[in-house]
């Protein structure tokens, strides 16, 4: 439950005070985008699939521990919604359907656009890099001269007068990691097949949020947005997977407690407890992944 904002001097206020008066000079950002940030939607008994494809603690407690966040860090989810929003509107003008809730406007799907055998579910990302990254399986996989330049001093990087020694990188398939897009993709189609739309093939379309940096470019993104084949998986396993996270976050909810923390996957290796879980002071895993860090 999202009750308090934190303040750039490292207050904490409630959300209701905040957009009622603020206790600074000024505002540290407007009125409306203070607004939605502090948007959630409201709980109904059904779990999005997004929600599902979190850690069930992380849910858990976000749905029954009170917590505060700061709204510079939830800015790139704010360009991300906006992203989408000027994307659905582009889709409706042209007739085809986006952004539309697939069943108690928890499940919401992006865009389709017929193709010959069906439709086309595209779903729409803003990443960062490294993630970009991660997802088409870029790795480096050596390095070679530089065409034209070369080093105008000595150092470790090689001699003076020598060609410069650029990265070469790769996308190895078997590294591609779409673990999360396959499953929530695959959802969708199948509630869409069950609404008697025939998805053909699945895909993202990701623009890159730090696209043109070097930051990027070091990491072998050389484009601003990418659109990655989502495979087929087994309906079976796909039901199977969400039914049982659907499952354990009831059963939460009904005992009013979990003991089972995030798994590898689900916290991002330990990044997420150490710096982008909100409920991280409710949680022993969390707890001590921000001690270790500190």
């Amino acid at each position: 439950m999202l009750e308090w904002f934190k303040c750039p001097d490292n207050q904490i206020i409630p959300i209701k005070d905040c957009l009622a008066k603020c206790r600074m000079d000024e505002r540290c950002l407007t009125l409306p985008t203070l607004t939605l940030m502090a948007q959630e939607r409201e709980w109904k008994g059904q779990a999005s699939t997004t929600q599902l494809l979190n850690g069930t603690m992380l849910e858990f407690l976000k749905l029954t521990q009170p917590y505060v966040v700061d709204p510079d860090k939830r800015a790139f989810a704010l360009l991300g919604t906006r992203h989408h929003q000027n994307l659905a509107e582009i889709a409706k003008q042209l007739g085809l359907p986006a952004e539309i809730p697939l069943h108690v406007d928890r499940d919401i799907f992006d865009l389709l656009e017929p193709d010959e055998t069906g439709f086309a579910l595209t779903d729409m990302k803003t990443w960062g890099s490294y993630k970009v990254a991660k997802a088409l399986g870029i790795v480096e996989v050596g390095k070679k001269p530089h065409p034209t330049e070369i080093y105008k001093r000595s150092g470790s990087w090689g001699q003076a007068g020598t060609p410069k020694m650029i990265t070469i990188f790769q996308a190895m398939p078997q590294e591609a990691d779409l673990f999360n897009e396959e499953l929530q993709l695959n959802r969708y189609r199948i509630m869409l097949d069950e609404l008697d739309i025939q998805i053909s093939r699945m895909q993202l379309q990701i623009t890159v949020r730090d696209g043109g940096l070097d930051v990027a470019s070091r990491r072998g993104i050389t484009r601003n947005i990418y659109r990655i084949p989502i495979r087929r998986l087994d309906d079976n396993y796909v039901g199977s997977y969400f039914n049982t996270k659907q499952e354990a976050l009831k059963a939460a909810l009904k005992d009013g407690k979990w003991n089972e923390p995030c798994n590898d996957r689900e916290c991002w290796g330990g990044a997420r407890c150490r710096g982008y879980c909100e409920v991280f002071m409710f949680c022993p895993k969390g707890i001590l992944a921000k001690q270790e860090d500190e």
